[in-house]
This record gives C-alpha cells, sequence and structure tokens, in this order.
C-alpha cells in the first residue's frame, strides 16, 4: 500500500539535497526532518519526541510527546499525547504546521482540528503515522522517498 510520502527532499539549483533533509542528529538522539525548519527529535524514552515551534507571532515553544504525524501538501501535521497548549497540560492535541503560511496552530478538539484542516482546503482528513514507525523508516531511507 503506497502511502502518502511524508516529506520533501528540497533541493538547490545544482541538485545537492538539503542537509535537514538528510542528516540524521547526533549520536546520543534521533531526528526527523518535517519540513524545513521543523523537525521532530527524541529526548529520550520517558519525554519522547519532541518538535520545536518558531512562533510567527512572538516567543517559540515546543510540542512534546509526539505520537503521530505526517506531511502533506505543505503541512506538519502533528498529534500528541499530554503536552503544553497555550501554557495549559493537557491530555492529547493536534497540531497543525505550515511554514510557508506561517501558521502554528494546536487543538484540543479533534473537530476543531479537522474544521481548521477544512478551511485551509483538505476534503479528507490525512492519515497520521505513528512517530516509531517514521523514525524507522527514515534511519533506512535517507533521504525521505516516502513510506510504502
Amino acid at each position: 500500500m503506497l502511502l502518502t510520502p511524508l516529506f520533501a527532499c528540497r533541493q538547490n539549483s545544482t541538485n545537492k539535497v538539503d542537509e535537514i533533509y538528510t542528516e540524521k542528529g547526533e549520536w546520543d538522539s534521533a531526528r526527523i526532518p518535517f519540513i524545513k525548519p521543523y523537525e521532530a527529535v527524541i529526548f529520550g524514552k520517558k519525554e519522547g519526541w519532541g518538535m520545536s515551534l518558531h512562533s510567527f507571532e512572538g516567543e517559540g515553544s515546543m510540542i512534546s510527546n509526539i505520537r503521530e504525524a505526517t506531511v502533506v501538501n505543505g503541512f506538519v501535521l502533528v498529534h500528541t499525547d499530554s503536552t503544553l497548549l497555550n501554557g495549559i497540560e493537557i491530555k492529547q492535541s493536534c497540531w497543525v504546521v505550515s511554514p510557508s503560511r506561517k501558521i502554528e496552530k494546536g487543538f484540543s478538539d479533534h473537530h476543531e482540528f479537522w474544521t481548521s484542516l477544512k478551511t485551509l482546503g483538505f476534503d479528507e482528513e490525512p492519515r497520521l503515522h505513528d512517530i516509531e514507525v517514521i523514525a524507522w523508516f527514515y534511519e533506512d531511507h535517507v533521504p525521505w522517498t516516502g513510506m510504502k
């Protein structure tokens, strides 16, 4: 079964792949590139996977406990277990991130998440993939070519 490609390698005029899409991380931490400059980084078994936000309207923050993600149509979509949303700890969240549209929006309600996706032009809710499966795939398929 062919899944939507998770990540698109960006190339410059000499057809060299941007390092963000090929670098695997340091010896003690793994990383998964989404869309430049966004990437998931593992902090440890207890802390799980996280992603820094770059806040287009002020101070940056971080999404923690990522469980599922995908990249589709220029958007990074993320589902988490407990994390902070607007400074409040919640049990789970869904996020829509788009560098080109300057969007970093989190939702504690799945219906609001889906409503937001529809206003952004989505006809169907994209399938998110388990972050551990993504990490395993990335480890063996650098640069990203999509999951099968």
